[in-house]
């Protein structure tokens, strides 16, 4: 211990100097254990056919965004040709990233950045020789195709929005494509000025023109075909 003392006082009188020295060399840093952190799952998207009970397979995509929303799409072979898109929100505690839908949660265990493994719904492995997991697209497949969506529309001072329910994010709506049948819908409503609408639409996510002011990343919504009203208390 002496000598030990001595040294340290050595490399001290020394400045500068006794970072470079031997007490400096050799302590050792144990490196932490890699975790999957958010960034690396999102912004991302994952792919696979999954087993289906009553089908040859479910085709499945989904998409995860940094703002903690995703798009789910789902194929199911041998009985449908028109895929089903959701919303919702994702978390993700290091180990399993969960999707919270409208009346739905999904479970899968992260495997390193570039592979999920469907769970069931207690979070458990599924025991079968079947193959439940999807990989990670080179590129991020944005889910743009349209699909039914229910949300919240508001129109005021020009600017109509849509509160979708699954996610209950706020997305702006073009003033293209099916939206003057909803705004004429909306107004023969006769609702306050600036209150939400629940209604139930067929839409389609778009990249935000440069003309239209905030954040590029985040997508605008265009409306296909306004279907009516809707009521769902379960929206977020």
């Amino acid at each position: 211990m002496a000598l030990l003392a001595v040294a340290a006082t050595a490399a001290a009188a020394c400045g500068g100097e006794s970072k470079r020295g031997t007490l400096s060399d050799s302590v050792v840093t144990i490196p932490s254990v890699p975790t999957v952190t958010v960034a690396a799952v999102a912004p991302n998207s994952f792919s696979g056919t999954l087993p289906c009970a009553d089908c040859s397979g479910i085709e499945t995509t989904v998409a995860l965004f940094s703002d903690t929303t995703y798009r789910l799409r789902e194929t199911y072979q041998g009985k449908s040709a028109v895929p089903a898109v959701t919303m919702g929100r994702w978390q993700h505690d290091g180990a399993t990233l969960t999707l919270d839908g409208l009346g739905r949660t999904v479970k899968f265990a992260v495997k390193g950045e570039d592979s999920l493994t469907l769970l069931d719904q207690s979070g458990k492995p599924i025991a079968s020789s079947l193959n439940y997991t999807m990989v990670r697209a080179d590129s991020m497949d944005m889910l743009r195709e349209p699909a039914p969506y229910t949300g919240s529309f508001t129109y005021m001072a020009d600017a109509p929005t849509f509160r979708e329910c699954g996610s209950g994010q706020t997305y702006n709506v073009l003033m293209t494509g099916g939206y003057k049948a909803l705004e004429s819908a909306y107004r023969a409503a006769k609702l306050a000025p600036g209150s939400g609408w629940q209604v139930n639409v067929t839409a389609r996510f778009k990249p935000r023109p440069n003309t239209m002011e905030g954040p590029k990343e985040r997508d605008v919504l265009e409306i296909v075909k306004y279907a009516g009203p809707e009521a769902n208390p379960d929206c977020r």
